[in-house]
């Protein structure tokens, strides 16, 4: 068949000029305002479940609630897990929870700090008052293990700060939720010490790659919900400022173009099937 040959023709070379392509179709078009309605309606009406459960969960939660947010991630992973970090930290501020904001990795205390202040302005809430930067905390599974028995020895810096929500805080057991927004292991390390040894709530975001593995923990109610990668942040920001297309951050216009890669890598593996299940067919087994 001349379709069949014509697809035995495609080459790695043909896979990675075509995947280029359409990378450059996504980001061209993720601008245009008619798309980004249309992109926009379609993730509205897509929210998953793991997110919605998140965000439900800390809508709960009432006023003045002392919340640890725990950004574990580095440049590299910015573009996914940035847009959960902010969107966390709006609904906290929008809800006057009280925040601790710290980071197990070294190169993602600056941008946990960073990201904390800015949206903390835009909530007229105050450091020190109505927030603390813990900053890197050094250990990973050893500090978060420390937290569940004594807070501020596993996080140094908050013994220097006056905040006044600081005072009744002993143990990661006093604080209404832990929320950790992993590149690497930090969250199941969370869910492993301090839901399970110790009782607290946990939550998070992760990358895609990890979405899949932390899945288990949210079914054994170990884990209440999850952000996963960036579909997982458009969520948030859907769930959380129910923007208008002209209003979008990155998170929600780039997941056009990850459909589309998606989608071009699903018609691959189609294809590819088909050119097995015909030679299969038509040479026999011994082919």
């Amino acid at each position: 068949m001349i379709i069949i040959e014509l697809f035995k023709k495609i080459t790695r070379r043909t896979i990675f000029l075509t995947v280029a392509i359409f990378l450059t179709i996504g980001a061209i078009f993720s601008d245009v305002y008619w798309i980004k309605k249309i992109n926009l309606e379609m993730l509205r009406k897509s929210i998953t479940p793991a997110s919605k459960q998140a965000y439900d969960f800390i809508e709960s939660l009432p006023p003045n609630s002392v919340v640890l947010v725990s950004g574990d991630y580095g440049p590299s992973t910015r573009v996914e897990a940035d847009p959960i970090l902010e969107n966390f930290l709006k609904q906290s501020f929008r809800k006057n929870f009280k925040v601790i904001a710290i980071s197990l990795w070294p190169d993602g205390a600056q941008i946990v700090a960073t990201k904390t202040r800015q949206v903390a302005s835009q909530y007229n809430k105050q450091e020190d008052v109505d927030y603390v930067i813990g900053g890197y905390v050094v250990g990973a599974a050893v500090a978060i293990e420390k937290m569940g028995v004594d807070l501020k020895d596993a996080i140094p810096l908050l013994n220097k700060s006056p905040a006044p929500f600081l005072k009744n805080i002993k143990t990661a057991h006093d604080l209404n939720l832990v929320f950790c927004i992993a590149a690497g292991d930090t969250l199941q390390y969370y869910i492993r010490i301090l839901k399970s040894r110790y009782g607290v709530n946990v939550s998070g975001g992760c990358t895609a790659v990890m979405a899949a593995e932390m899945y288990p923990y949210i079914l054994s109610k170990q884990l209440i919900g999850l952000f996963g990668g960036l579909k997982g942040a458009a969520d948030y920001e859907i769930l959380e400022s129910n923007p208008e297309p002209d209003q979008v951050s990155e998170a929600v216009k780039y997941m056009l173009t990850q459909s589309l890669i998606h989608a071009l890598i699903i018609i691959f593996i189609i294809i590819a099937n088909i050119v097995f299940i015909y030679d299969r067919l038509k040479y026999g087994k011994k082919r």
